[in-house]
């Protein structure tokens, strides 16, 4: 049963993650209400009205090769990637038995990557609001608990005045919204799981801008949404879990 449940997971994951990208896409785009609901989903370029075969999460991708099946649009990569971590991410969580704020964490995560994916910007109140069940969940745990949590805060803190500062010298300046949410992580996740997720998040990050400075699409000063990764990075810490911190000592140690 407890493999089915995951399975479930899974797939409410997959699910979750294809409406958040539509609901996203149709506020982002103007929709009014009740369009932005109710209103089915079409082409971008052709406005062909996709059938209900059309939206499985993932499947459909794969079938019709990502490409519009009457335009040829080319749908982006990013989309059956973040339903995959969405959905990986959720099937982990219950899988684990993990504390159930990470499904929360998980979907601001998602939503925080698709506007920095488009933008290189994530709308403040949805940061503000993060960071506020941080600080919340934070303190109830220190009730909970009678004693400070085994957070990574100090951690989270240093961590956000380095890169404040690195921007300043290198005339720079990271995007709020980045050290915000980062500063966010550290009041949710443990000392273990923050350090993981830190050289989690540098590493691909770092690999994307060297692929992308290897075919010349880009240089040492091209900035680079960096929210997507954190995202990609959360998927698997939960995917890992416990694994891995084993696994990144064998790479970097």
């Amino acid at each position: 049963m407890h493999i089915y449940f995951t399975f479930i997971s899974f797939v409410l994951g997959l699910v979750l993650a294809s409406f958040i990208n539509a609901l996203l896409y149709r506020i982002d785009n103007g929709y009014k209400y009740p369009d932005i609901f109710i209103k089915g989903s079409h082409c971008e370029k052709c406005g062909k009205a996709l059938k209900t075969y059309e939206l499985i999460p993932v499947l459909s991708f794969i079938i019709f090769k990502g490409k519009c099946s009457k335009c040829g649009y080319k749908v982006p990569l990013y989309y059956p990637i973040s339903e995959l971590i969405l959905g990986i991410s959720m099937a982990s969580i219950y899988y684990y038995s993990l504390d159930p704020i990470y499904y929360v964490l998980i979907i601001f995560m998602f939503t925080f990557s698709y506007f920095d994916r488009i933008y290189k910007w994530v709308p403040q109140i949805t940061v503000n609001i993060f960071l506020g069940l941080s600080v919340i969940y934070f303190l109830l745990q220190s009730l909970i608990q009678d004693s400070i949590p085994e957070n990574s805060i100090l951690i989270g803190i240093g961590l956000s005045v380095f890169i404040w500062v690195l921007g300043k010298v290198m005339k720079k300046p990271f995007g709020k919204g980045d050290t915000l949410v980062l500063l966010g992580l550290s009041l949710l996740l443990n000392v273990q799981m923050y350090i993981s997720f830190i050289y989690l998040f540098i590493f691909l990050s770092t690999l994307y801008s060297l692929i992308l400075i290897a075919k010349k699409k880009g240089t040492f000063k091209s900035s680079v949404p960096l929210l997507p990764f954190m995202y990609g990075s959360m998927g698997i810490l939960f995917f890992l879990n416990e694994n891995i911190t084993e696994i990144i000592g064998n790479i970097f140690y």
